[in-house]
């Protein structure tokens, strides 16, 4: 069983006005596909993002939107409706 997670920074910003982006490849999103197997370690994936210079966007009061999506992927071979992945969770916090 796997799972397909994507991490978004700055997501309400278009691509190239982002104001986060990760320490890793530059980049304000990461995808993996991560495996799944109760007989496996729990999985840990530790992601470090920095906030560019404030003098390379203008955009200085907007909050800094982050979400992250997970979704079952899809198995080789399957046929028809197999499992569903259903939940939605909200988590907002500010920091001044």
């Amino acid at each position: 069983l796997g799972l397909d997670a994507e991490l978004q920074l700055d997501r309400l910003k278009q691509k190239l006005s982002r104001r986060v982006l990760l320490l890793q490849g530059h980049q304000a999103s990461w995808h993996r596909e991560l495996a799944l197997d109760p007989w496996t370690s729990p999985l840990c994936h530790n992601l470090t993002a920095y906030l560019r210079d404030k003098a390379d966007f203008k955009d200085k009061l907007s909050p800094i939107v982050t979400s992250l999506s997970l979704a079952l992927a899809a198995s080789p071979g399957a046929h028809g409706l197999g499992l569903v992945l259903y939940g939605d969770t909200l988590v907002q916090a500010q920091v001044g």
